[in-house]
């Protein structure tokens, strides 16, 4: 059939002019709602920090991109702001921050959140002139110019002396009145612009002489100046009140009137100058909106509050305009607060449809971009296809529209364009089939679902459309329509679907990519996996997600399918991100995959496309990610840099010829040239916006001004939060941190503010911590701040030093009564000395008296050695005798090992009626013992006699103590004498019993412990004897209550794991007491150990724990490594199935 759709190729141009830089600028509004104090602000500044001011009429702000910090003036507070009411900012060279108040004069800020006043005072001519102050300028080092409602000031901040110049009737070199809204610089150095209610005025800093412009003889027709800027080149502009704005030129003495609305019939009234990168200005009107004049000072932009218009400027009244370091413009409204706009940051170009405008894109559901042939680029929406045109001389874009009703097409929805080999148009349309349209002819061709024909269309839902080498189309359908080739010649489709049993049909019916590769290899996209055509079989290979496959795809939903210059294939699926196929020589196939983990901004993928310089860009539905193949990093766009929305639609990517990429979204559409996007350098400084401990259970917010943070050691945690001063998307800024003397390494937080530390050890540290900017760029401005954790007082130097000096003076002590004793030690045995040589010299003259008599005798002993010799004969023979005797000792040592085992046998009889005994006297002492606890009772009730009285007491707390060991000692018998019974018990319930056996009858749990359970709900059974288990709970617990810290609750935390592969049981119970020291955790599980003296208890808690755990099989230590408790680890085997041991 014929058409006149061919009326598309002669279809006349609807032409709009191209849209400048500033068409698209979108504003970002901060308010009363936001937190900014009052909606009127009447001056912005930044100072040297990177911190945003706002002066409003009620109380100065400080904004770090999320938080505003508010300044007011206090009662009975003179280091407060002066006056709620703020009229100006500025900033010396110094960095000090001055505040013109309406009503309290002139504050000075020393960025330790104190202001010193300057007011003015009838009594000193040196003080300021009048307490409302316009405008602040600084025309030297020490030298600022104060604006004022009464006269023009120079002030003298060295010396804090003000100097007036007002009007005066009598003197023509005066100013021209004494309201001074504004103040600027002059191209010569010794002189200024002063702007007033009544003329303009130029001013001489040296001979104090005024030249004034009034009364319309330079051509200014308006003498009630309001805003003054002199540009680069050293032009004057001034905004009036009611004549709008006028330029001075330099050299030149007449001003030029430069009209900004010529359609209105007044003049606007200006209220702000403020110059752009460009050699334009920015003009704020007081209720015309804002405007743009270019460098030739035409009107390039212009823009009024609209209704409903969500991102538009807040108010018309604009009354002060700053720019900030990173290229943000902050407008100040009158009554709506502040609106910030970037135009640099728009990297993408972005068209949409706007209500009104019939050169505009139909309709912002871009369903799919297509470039055909001939280079017209296509794009098709909701409402049809809007065919784009640009003249690159011109700059001027055109729009061809295809409506219903002159193409022909059944539908409106365009759904996807492909042009095949002879150059004929496909377009695929929603629940309306295939529609072909030849070009030549101008014939238009649909091809529709026939029930009852086979070979027809398979559904009327295409989604995707590529031709293989024959010229066959392969059409990948919705709808469960599955995959249909289309052979143009017999006008025939072949359909292929998923087949139950077929193991090589297509794996699922829901075809949402077909692609045709280098190879001529024929791929399809599924809802479940990837199929490879594989024509000699005429049938699909399939590749699925594998769990326990690191190679195989990541996700199942195959939504997109692209070849990269280099013949890699890359999957775009619809949750796993993307993967890249591996093909090895042998044909092998295998896929890397790329996530959210690594960095992609979502794991939906709406589109894949490749640049020139080989970069891979992903839309997905959570923003755009440029993606390096060889460095394999992730850059992330977002709405902020002039996305049409966060969302993109599926398949509506393409790349034209001239290397442009278009997106297409719900939104509108994203054009772009990758070369032109380039990467923000500006390097923004981080403060410490905010510092908290946790002191004794309260938050203490600390002073952040100092040159070092002090921190107490017992400060348990210490939480920062900074902030990075670029205000262009603050949600992109990313920071990492370092402790140094801490951490190991830097700690990236991702674009989170706050981090905190727990438990620092004493010592001194330094903290840093850097930021990136909008685009990712790491800044070389760290924040760098010391922090000192003071130690308690033992482990200070000064104490130190104090046991130093203690121990020499004991040493010191101890030598000089060591040397005393061995001074009379030495007097003593010198007299003792004397005595022995007394001794000695009576004993030598008895010596020689005795010689005689030892050789008298010296006959005699040789007579004995001969009769010794006779002797040793004798013992040689009774040695003999002794080696036959110890052969018999070896076989009398057998008989009584043999005699040992039967009594080893008889000692543990006897150690089992030794247990008996144990239990018998135990009981049988409790009898006793009760009676003397009710005999001392009575006595202490009846008993008169105060000393008495006393013994009966001490008699009542030994009976009592005797009393609790033989009830212990019962327990441990009882312990050794149970019979085991493993049953399935709940654990949390087991917990409770236990807990309850140490708690007061109806008293509230929490009063007395802190308790928190981790890996078991409340239905967990484990299969144990419950008796035993409560033992074993029971003491912890009680140990718990009873070695809490000091005038605190006892905190435990129970963890429970199953380990299956170990067949066994892990419980952990961690008590946050007083700990227990290295040196006693060897012995603390022995029979009556008590860690100290100071310890009341009686040493046989932690072994009954021991004794249960070993009763079922099981082991309990103290794990060393917890630092801050005492970590039991309790580990039980599992048992097989529910008996009963003996």
């Amino acid at each position: 059939m014929r058409n006149p759709l061919l009326a598309i190729v002669l279809f006349c141009f609807i032409s709009f002019e191209a849209q400048s830089q500033y068409e698209n600028i979108e504003f970002t509004h901060y308010s009363v709602n936001e937190g900014l104090s009052q909606n009127t602000v009447e001056d912005i500044i930044q100072d040297e920090s990177g911190f945003i001011w706002f002066a409003t009429q009620d109380g100065l702000n400080r904004f770090d991109g999320i938080n505003f910090k508010k300044y007011y003036f206090k009662i009975n507070d003179k280091n407060s702001l002066s006056n709620n009411y703020v009229k100006s900012l500025y900033e010396d060279k110094l960095g000090n921050l001055w505040i013109g108040t309406y009503g309290g004069g002139l504050n000075k800020f020393d960025k330790k959140d104190s202001f010193k006043r300057y007011t003015y005072d009838k009594n000193n001519l040196g003080s300021i002139s009048d307490n409302v102050v316009y405008s602040i300028l600084q025309s030297s080092d020490s030298i600022l110019w104060l604006g004022t409602k009464n006269g023009l000031n120079r002030f003298n901040m060295v010396t804090d002396h003000f100097e007036r110049f007002t009007v005066s009737s009598q003197n023509s070199t005066s100013i021209s009145n004494d309201v001074v809204y504004c103040i600027e610089k002059s191209n010569h150095q010794d002189e200024i612009w002063v702007g007033t209610r009544d003329g303009l005025n130029r001013f001489n800093l040296k001979t104090k002489k005024n030249t004034r412009y009034k009364d319309d003889k330079n051509g200014l027709t308006d003498d009630d100046i309001r805003t003054l800027y002199l540009d680069e080149a050293g032009d004057l502009w001034v905004g009036t009140k009611l004549g709008g704005l006028f330029l001075k030129k330099k050299g030149s003495e007449q001003f030029k009137q430069i009209s900004l609305d010529p359609g209105r019939s007044g003049k606007s009234y200006i209220r702000k100058i403020y110059p752009d990168d460009n050699g334009g200005l920015w003009i704020g009107t007081f209720g015309n909106g804002l405007f743009h004049l270019d460098a030739t000072h035409k009107v390039q932009y212009h823009k009024r509050n609209g209704p409903k218009e969500e991102l538009g400027i807040s108010d018309n009244r604009i009354v002060s305009i700053y720019k900030d370091n990173s290229n943000n413009y902050w407008l100040g409204t009158h009554e709506g607060g502040v609106n910030v706009f970037n135009t640099t940051s728009k990297k993408f170009r972005h068209y949409k449809h706007e209500q009104g405008n019939p050169s505009s894109l139909s309709h912002n559901s871009i369903n799919y971009i297509y470039q055909d042939s001939k280079g017209e680029i296509y794009i098709a929406n909701d409402l049809g296809v809007d065919i784009l045109k640009e003249d690159e001389k011109s700059n001027e874009v055109s729009f061809h529209k295809i409506i219903k009703s002159e193409s022909g097409l059944p539908d409106d929805r365009a759904w996807i364009l492909f042009e095949d080999s002879e150059n004929d148009l496909w377009v695929g349309l929603w629940n309306y089939g295939l529609s072909k349209f030849n070009r030549k002819t101008g014939e238009l061709t649909s091809y529709i679902n026939d029930p009852k024909d086979p070979q027809s269309i398979s559904t009327n839902f295409v989604e995707s459309i590529a031709e293989d080498k024959y010229g066959n189309l392969w059409l990948g359908l919705i709808g469960d329509g599955g995959l249909n080739v289309f052979d143009k010649k017999t006008q025939k489709f072949k359909r292929y679907r998923n087949e139950t049993g077929r193991v090589h049909s297509l794996s699922n019916d829901r075809v949402h990519a077909v692609f045709v590769d280098s190879k001529d290899r024929i791929w399809i996209g599924t809802d479940y996996g990837l199929n490879l055509y594989q024509a000699g079989l005429d049938n699909f290979r399939h590749f699925k997600y594998k769990e326990d496959d690191s190679l195989s795809l990541n996700y199942n939903i195959i939504r997109i399918i692209f070849e990269d210059k280099d013949g890699v294939l890359w999957i775009g699926t619809g949750g796993g991100g993307i993967s890249k196929m591996i093909e090895d020589k042998a044909g092998d196939i295998g896929f890397k995959s790329y996530t959210t983990d690594h960095g992609l901004p979502n794991n939906n993928i709406a589109g894949i496309l490749q640049d020139d310089f080989g970069d891979i860009w992903i839309s997905t539905y959570q923003g755009v990610a440029k993606f390096n193949p060889i460095t394999e990093q992730f850059t992330n766009y977002g709405k902020a840099d002039g996305l049409q929305g966060q969302e993109f639609i599926r398949r509506s990517a393409y790349k034209v010829s001239d290397g442009r990429l278009f997106l297409g979204g719900h939104n509108g559409l994203n054009v772009f040239h990758p070369k032109k996007i380039k990467v923000d350098s500006f390097m923004p400084n981080v403060n410490l916006t905010s510092v908290e401990v946790l002191h004794n259970g309260n938050h203490v917010h600390k002073d952040i001004h100092s040159d070092t943070l002090i921190i107490h050691y017992n400060d348990y945690l210490i939480s920062f939060e900074v902030a990075a001063m670029d205000f262009t998307a603050i949600e992109k800024n990313q920071y990492a941190y370092q402790l140094e003397g801490f951490d190991q390494d830097w700690v990236y937080n991702k674009n989170r503010r706050h981090f905190s530390y727990t438990n620092l050890p004493p010592g001194n540290y330094q903290l840093r911590v850097k930021a990136t900017n909008s685009d990712g760029v790491w800044s070389d401005n760290e924040l760098k701040v010391f922090v000192q954790v003071v130690p308690p007082f033992w482990l200070t130097n000064w104490f130190r030093l104090l046991i130093i000096v203690l121990v020499a003076f004991v040493i010191y002590g101890y030598v000089k009564w060591r040397t005393y004793k061995l001074s009379s030690s030495k007097m003593k045995l010198e007299k003792l000395v004397k005595e022995r040589t007394k001794e000695i010299t009576i004993a030598n003259n008895s010596l020689v008296k005795n010689q005689t008599i030892v050789n008298s005798q010296k006959d005699k002993i040789i007579q004995q050695n001969n009769e010794i010799s006779e002797k040793n004969k004798i013992i040689q023979k009774q040695n003999d005798d002794l080696r036959l005797s110890n052969l018999q000792l070896e076989e009398m040592v057998e008989e009584r090992t043999r005699e040992l085992k039967d009594t080893n046998r008889e000692l543990f009889a006897a150690n089992h009626e030794l247990d008996t005994f144990f239990y018998k006297a135990s009981h049988d002492l409790k009898g006793p013992v009760s009676t003397i606890m009710g005999l001392v009772y009575l006595a202490l009730k009846e008993s008169r006699d105060s000393k008495a009285m006393i013994y009966f007491q001490k008699i009542q707390t030994t009976a009592e103590h005797m009393a609790k060991i033989l009830f212990n000692l019962q327990k441990i018998n009882k312990l050794k004498q149970k019979e085991l019974s493993i049953q399935s018990h709940n654990l949390r319930e087991i917990f409770e019993e236990a807990l309850k056996d140490n708690i007061p009858d109806n008293a509230d749990t929490e009063q007395f412990i802190d308790l928190s359970f981790k890996g078991f709900e409340n239905n967990t059974e484990i299969i144990s004897d419950n008796v035993l288990l409560n033992i074993i709970f029971s003491n912890l617990f009680s140990n718990a209550l009873k070695f809490s810290k000091k005038s605190k609750k006892a905190t435990v935390h129970v963890s429970f794991e199953k380990d299956n592969r170990n067949n066994q049981y892990r419980i952990l119970f961690e008590d946050f007491g007083i700990g227990i020291s290295e040196e006693t955790i060897e012995s603390i599980f022995d029979m009556f150990f008590v860690a100290n003296e100071n310890n009341k208890g009686f040493g046989l808690g932690l072994y009954s724990v021991r004794m249960a755990v070993k009763k079922l099989g099981g082991t309990v230590h103290v794990d060393p490594s917890f630092q801050n408790s005492s970590c039991f680890v309790i580990e039980l085997p599992i048992p097989y199935y529910q008996k009963s041991y003996a």
